[in-house]
Protein backbone atom coordinates (compact mmCIF):
# COMPACT_ATOMS: atom_id res chain seq x y z
CA UNK A 1 0.00 0.00 0.00
CA UNK A 2 2.83 2.36 0.87
CA UNK A 3 4.63 1.48 -2.33
CA UNK A 4 1.49 2.25 -4.34
CA UNK A 5 1.17 5.69 -2.74
CA UNK A 6 4.85 6.46 -3.40
CA UNK A 7 4.40 5.48 -7.05
CA UNK A 8 1.35 7.72 -7.34
CA UNK A 9 3.22 10.67 -5.88
CA UNK A 10 6.18 10.08 -8.16
CA UNK A 11 3.83 9.88 -11.16
CA UNK A 12 2.12 13.13 -10.18
CA UNK A 13 5.48 14.90 -9.85
CA UNK A 14 6.65 13.65 -13.25
CA UNK A 15 3.36 14.71 -14.80
CA UNK A 16 3.62 18.17 -13.25
CA UNK A 17 7.22 18.56 -14.46
CA UNK A 18 6.15 17.56 -17.97
CA UNK A 19 3.43 20.20 -17.94
CA UNK A 20 5.92 22.83 -16.80
CA UNK A 21 8.31 21.89 -19.60
CA UNK A 22 5.48 22.16 -22.13
CA UNK A 23 4.48 25.55 -20.76
CA UNK A 24 8.08 26.78 -20.93
CA UNK A 25 8.37 25.52 -24.52
CA UNK A 26 5.17 27.26 -25.60
CA UNK A 27 6.21 30.47 -23.81
CA UNK A 28 9.59 30.39 -25.54
CA UNK A 29 8.03 29.90 -28.95
CA UNK A 30 5.57 32.71 -28.29
CA UNK A 31 8.41 35.03 -27.25
CA UNK A 32 10.33 34.19 -30.41
CA UNK A 33 7.19 34.86 -32.46
CA UNK A 34 6.74 38.27 -30.81
CA UNK A 35 10.39 39.10 -31.41
CA UNK A 36 10.14 38.20 -35.10
CA UNK A 37 6.92 40.15 -35.40
CA UNK A 38 8.51 43.16 -33.71
CA UNK A 39 11.57 42.97 -35.95
CA UNK A 40 9.41 42.70 -39.05
CA UNK A 41 7.33 45.62 -37.84
CA UNK A 42 10.43 47.77 -37.49
CA UNK A 43 11.54 46.95 -41.02
CA UNK A 44 8.00 47.20 -42.44
CA UNK A 45 7.54 50.73 -41.12
CA UNK A 46 11.09 51.79 -42.12
CA UNK A 47 13.11 54.64 -40.66
CA UNK A 48 10.79 57.62 -40.15
CA UNK A 49 13.55 60.18 -40.78
CA UNK A 50 13.33 60.73 -44.51
CA UNK A 51 15.66 63.74 -44.70
CA UNK A 52 19.20 63.71 -43.28
CA UNK A 53 21.02 66.96 -44.09
CA UNK A 54 24.51 66.42 -42.67
CA UNK A 55 26.00 68.86 -45.21
CA UNK A 56 23.66 71.65 -44.10
CA UNK A 57 22.25 72.45 -47.54
CA UNK A 58 18.71 73.22 -46.33
CA UNK A 59 17.17 75.67 -43.91
CA UNK A 60 15.24 74.21 -40.99
CA UNK A 61 11.96 75.18 -42.67
CA UNK A 62 12.95 73.56 -45.97
CA UNK A 63 14.06 70.40 -44.19
CA UNK A 64 10.84 70.16 -42.17
CA UNK A 65 8.68 70.68 -45.25
CA UNK A 66 10.60 68.10 -47.27
CA UNK A 67 10.53 65.62 -44.38
CA UNK A 68 6.74 65.88 -44.19
CA UNK A 69 6.33 65.46 -47.93
CA UNK A 70 8.61 62.42 -48.25
CA UNK A 71 7.08 60.74 -45.20
CA UNK A 72 3.59 61.10 -46.66
CA UNK A 73 4.69 59.68 -50.02
CA UNK A 74 6.49 56.75 -48.41
CA UNK A 75 3.57 55.86 -46.16
CA UNK A 76 1.02 56.09 -48.97
CA UNK A 77 2.92 53.82 -51.34
CA UNK A 78 4.77 51.72 -48.74
CA UNK A 79 8.04 52.41 -50.53
CA UNK A 80 10.70 54.56 -48.92
CA UNK A 81 11.69 57.91 -50.42
CA UNK A 82 14.80 59.37 -48.77
CA UNK A 83 17.08 62.38 -49.27
CA UNK A 84 20.49 62.44 -47.58
CA UNK A 85 23.35 64.92 -47.86
CA UNK A 86 26.86 64.19 -46.57
CA UNK A 87 30.15 66.05 -46.53
CA UNK A 88 32.03 63.17 -48.17
CA UNK A 89 31.83 59.48 -49.07
CA UNK A 90 34.73 58.74 -46.71
CA UNK A 91 36.93 57.35 -49.46
CA UNK A 92 34.27 55.06 -50.94
CA UNK A 93 32.68 55.33 -54.35
CA UNK A 94 29.31 57.06 -54.18
CA UNK A 95 27.34 53.97 -55.23
CA UNK A 96 28.71 51.69 -52.52
CA UNK A 97 28.47 54.45 -49.92
CA UNK A 98 24.80 55.08 -50.75
CA UNK A 99 23.89 51.39 -50.75
CA UNK A 100 25.48 50.94 -47.31
CA UNK A 101 23.94 54.16 -45.99
CA UNK A 102 20.46 53.02 -46.96
CA UNK A 103 20.87 49.52 -45.50
CA UNK A 104 22.65 50.42 -42.26
CA UNK A 105 20.18 53.18 -41.39
CA UNK A 106 17.21 50.84 -41.61
CA UNK A 107 15.47 52.31 -44.61
CA UNK A 108 13.05 50.37 -46.78
CA UNK A 109 9.61 48.77 -46.41
CA UNK A 110 8.95 45.06 -46.09
CA UNK A 111 11.30 42.12 -46.39
CA UNK A 112 12.81 43.47 -49.62
CA UNK A 113 13.39 46.94 -48.08
CA UNK A 114 11.54 48.68 -50.91
CA UNK A 115 12.52 52.27 -51.56
CA UNK A 116 14.68 54.88 -53.27
CA UNK A 117 17.30 57.24 -51.84
CA UNK A 118 18.96 60.31 -53.30
CA UNK A 119 22.32 60.85 -51.61
CA UNK A 120 24.42 63.97 -52.35
CA UNK A 121 28.10 64.16 -51.40
CA UNK A 122 29.53 67.67 -51.43
CA UNK A 123 33.26 66.91 -51.39
CA UNK A 124 33.07 64.74 -54.49
CA UNK A 125 30.28 66.82 -56.08
CA UNK A 126 28.55 63.53 -56.80
CA UNK A 127 25.11 62.10 -56.17
CA UNK A 128 23.62 58.63 -56.38
CA UNK A 129 20.08 57.33 -56.79
CA UNK A 130 19.80 53.87 -55.21
CA UNK A 131 16.73 51.64 -55.50
CA UNK A 132 15.84 48.52 -53.54
CA UNK A 133 13.11 45.89 -53.65
CA UNK A 134 10.02 46.80 -55.66
CA UNK A 135 11.44 50.27 -56.31
CA UNK A 136 13.94 48.68 -58.71
CA UNK A 137 11.04 48.04 -61.09
CA UNK A 138 9.30 51.33 -60.27
CA UNK A 139 12.39 53.39 -61.10
CA UNK A 140 13.87 51.73 -64.19
CA UNK A 141 17.14 52.73 -65.83
CA UNK A 142 15.10 55.02 -68.07
CA UNK A 143 13.27 56.50 -65.08
CA UNK A 144 16.48 57.16 -63.16
CA UNK A 145 17.87 58.91 -66.23
CA UNK A 146 14.79 61.14 -66.29
CA UNK A 147 15.28 62.04 -62.61
CA UNK A 148 18.99 62.66 -63.21
CA UNK A 149 18.23 65.05 -66.06
CA UNK A 150 15.63 66.90 -64.02
CA UNK A 151 17.54 67.44 -60.77
CA UNK A 152 21.12 67.95 -62.01
CA UNK A 153 20.59 71.55 -63.25
CA UNK A 154 19.27 72.54 -59.81
CA UNK A 155 22.17 70.86 -58.01
CA UNK A 156 24.69 72.51 -60.32
CA UNK A 157 23.21 75.94 -59.55
CA UNK A 158 23.23 75.31 -55.81
CA UNK A 159 19.42 75.27 -55.68
CA UNK A 160 19.31 72.24 -53.41
CA UNK A 161 15.81 72.73 -52.00
CA UNK A 162 14.43 72.95 -55.53
CA UNK A 163 16.36 69.82 -56.56
CA UNK A 164 14.97 67.83 -53.64
CA UNK A 165 11.44 69.12 -54.22
CA UNK A 166 11.72 68.04 -57.85
CA UNK A 167 12.94 64.63 -56.71
CA UNK A 168 9.91 64.32 -54.42
CA UNK A 169 7.54 65.29 -57.24
CA UNK A 170 9.09 62.75 -59.59
CA UNK A 171 9.17 59.98 -56.99
CA UNK A 172 5.48 60.45 -56.25
CA UNK A 173 4.62 60.53 -59.95
CA UNK A 174 6.65 57.39 -60.66
CA UNK A 175 5.15 55.50 -57.71
CA UNK A 176 1.64 56.50 -58.72
CA UNK A 177 2.20 55.34 -62.28
CA UNK A 178 3.72 52.06 -61.11
CA UNK A 179 0.67 51.44 -58.91
CA UNK A 180 -1.41 51.53 -62.11
CA UNK A 181 0.83 48.80 -63.52
CA UNK A 182 2.51 51.19 -65.97
CA UNK A 183 5.98 52.09 -64.67
CA UNK A 184 7.78 54.70 -66.73
CA UNK A 185 10.20 53.02 -69.12
CA UNK A 186 11.37 53.13 -72.72
CA UNK A 187 7.96 51.87 -73.84
CA UNK A 188 6.07 54.29 -71.57
CA UNK A 189 7.90 57.60 -71.49
CA UNK A 190 7.57 60.31 -68.91
CA UNK A 191 5.58 63.04 -70.66
CA UNK A 192 5.97 66.07 -68.43
CA UNK A 193 8.27 67.83 -70.87
CA UNK A 194 6.03 66.97 -73.79
CA UNK A 195 3.03 68.41 -71.95
CA UNK A 196 4.89 71.61 -71.14
CA UNK A 197 6.10 71.82 -74.73
CA UNK A 198 2.56 71.35 -76.03
CA UNK A 199 1.21 74.07 -73.74
CA UNK A 200 4.01 76.41 -74.82
CA UNK A 201 3.37 75.53 -78.47
CA UNK A 202 -0.35 76.24 -78.19
CA UNK A 203 0.35 79.54 -76.45
CA UNK A 204 2.87 80.57 -79.13
CA UNK A 205 0.48 79.45 -81.86
CA UNK A 206 -2.30 81.57 -80.37
CA UNK A 207 -0.04 84.63 -80.26
CA UNK A 208 1.06 84.00 -83.84
CA UNK A 209 -2.50 83.64 -85.09
CA UNK A 210 -3.56 86.83 -83.33
CA UNK A 211 -0.65 88.75 -84.88
CA UNK A 212 -1.48 87.32 -88.32
CA UNK A 213 -5.13 88.33 -88.02
CA UNK A 214 -4.22 91.88 -87.03
CA UNK A 215 -1.77 92.13 -89.95
CA UNK A 216 -4.36 90.86 -92.43
CA UNK A 217 -6.95 93.30 -91.16
CA UNK A 218 -4.50 96.19 -91.60
CA UNK A 219 -3.56 95.08 -95.13
CA UNK A 220 -7.19 94.58 -96.05
CA UNK A 221 -7.97 98.13 -94.99
CA UNK A 222 -5.11 99.42 -97.17
CA UNK A 223 -6.29 97.45 -100.24
CA UNK A 224 -9.92 98.47 -100.19
CA UNK A 225 -9.35 100.74 -103.24
CA UNK A 226 -7.76 97.97 -105.30
CA UNK A 227 -9.87 96.38 -108.04
CA UNK A 228 -9.44 92.88 -109.39
CA UNK A 229 -8.08 92.57 -112.97
CA UNK A 230 -9.03 89.39 -114.76
CA UNK A 231 -6.38 89.23 -117.52
CA UNK A 232 -2.61 89.76 -117.63
CA UNK A 233 -2.89 92.44 -120.32
CA UNK A 234 -4.89 94.54 -117.91
CA UNK A 235 -1.61 95.10 -116.04
CA UNK A 236 0.33 96.27 -119.15
CA UNK A 237 0.39 99.87 -120.18
CA UNK A 238 -0.86 100.38 -123.67
CA UNK A 239 1.99 100.68 -126.24
CA UNK A 240 4.76 100.04 -123.69
CA UNK A 241 6.10 96.97 -125.57
CA UNK A 242 5.32 94.63 -128.44
CA UNK A 243 5.82 90.85 -128.68
CA UNK A 244 7.32 89.94 -132.12
CA UNK A 245 8.05 86.24 -131.51
CA UNK A 246 7.09 83.73 -128.79
CA UNK A 247 8.60 80.26 -128.14
CA UNK A 248 8.11 77.61 -125.44
CA UNK A 249 11.52 76.31 -124.31
CA UNK A 250 11.90 73.25 -122.00
CA UNK A 251 14.64 74.05 -119.52
CA UNK A 252 14.91 71.16 -116.99
CA UNK A 253 13.03 68.55 -115.05
CA UNK A 254 12.99 67.95 -111.29
CA UNK A 255 12.32 64.46 -109.92
CA UNK A 256 11.55 63.96 -106.22
CA UNK A 257 11.88 60.59 -104.52
CA UNK A 258 10.62 59.61 -101.10
CA UNK A 259 11.57 56.48 -99.20
CA UNK A 260 8.60 54.48 -97.91
CA UNK A 261 9.26 53.56 -94.30
CA UNK A 262 8.30 50.08 -93.20
CA UNK A 263 7.07 49.16 -89.76
CA UNK A 264 9.48 47.25 -87.53
CA UNK A 265 8.80 45.07 -84.54
CA UNK A 266 9.37 46.72 -81.16
CA UNK A 267 10.65 43.52 -79.63
CA UNK A 268 7.44 42.46 -77.95
CA UNK A 269 6.66 45.84 -76.40
CA UNK A 270 8.85 45.34 -73.33
CA UNK A 271 10.69 48.27 -71.73
CA UNK A 272 14.35 48.55 -70.97
CA UNK A 273 13.99 47.45 -67.33
CA UNK A 274 16.57 48.00 -64.60
CA UNK A 275 20.22 47.12 -64.23
CA UNK A 276 21.06 45.74 -60.77
CA UNK A 277 24.15 44.91 -58.77
CA UNK A 278 24.96 43.17 -55.50
CA UNK A 279 24.83 45.75 -52.73
CA UNK A 280 27.67 45.69 -50.16
CA UNK A 281 27.07 44.68 -46.56
CA UNK A 282 24.79 41.75 -47.35
CA UNK A 283 22.00 44.06 -48.46
CA UNK A 284 20.86 42.05 -51.49
CA UNK A 285 20.26 43.44 -54.96
CA UNK A 286 20.12 47.15 -55.76
CA UNK A 287 19.53 49.34 -58.77
CA UNK A 288 20.88 52.83 -59.21
CA UNK A 289 22.43 55.66 -61.15
CA UNK A 290 25.22 58.09 -60.27
CA UNK A 291 25.81 61.63 -61.49
CA UNK A 292 27.95 64.73 -61.04
CA UNK A 293 26.96 68.35 -60.50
Amino acid sequence: MVNTRISDVRFMKERSAGKMDAVRCVAGLFAMFLLCLYSFGLRASANDTKVVDEAGLLTSEEEAELQKRLYEIAEEYQSDVVVATVNSCEGMDVQSFTDLYYYRNGYGYGAEIDGIILLVSMQERRFHLATRGSAIDTFTDYGLEVIDNEITPYLSEGEYAEAFEKFADLAEDFLEEDEKGLPYDTNHSYRERQIYSMVYFMFALGIGLLAAIVTLVVLFQQLRSVRVKNEARDYVRSGSFQVTRANDIFLYRTVSRRKIEREHSSGGGHGGGSTTHSAPGGGGRAGGRSGSF
